[in-house]
């Protein structure tokens, strides 16, 4: 039986932890945003992201409405 590779240190597993920590930034802006440009702005960004216009993942938190 042959089983996938376990990995085992961080460096295994950089490119996961550069993904994570770039939305956890992406997140933070995010957040920033909302309060300088306001929710309605910040919602409109989201928005154009889901629909594909701005290149780049979604964020994943999402303001309240």
């Amino acid at each position: 039986m042959s089983e996938a590779p376990v990995n085992q240190n961080l460096e295994d597993n950089l490119p996961m932890v550069d993904y994570i920590m770039l939305h956890r930034i992406y997140d933070l802006l995010t957040l920033i945003a909302n309060e300088v440009a306001g929710s309605e702005k910040t919602s409109k960004m989201v928005e154009y992201h889901e629909q594909g216009f701005l290149l780049g993942p979604t964020p994943s938190y999402t303001p309240e409405e």
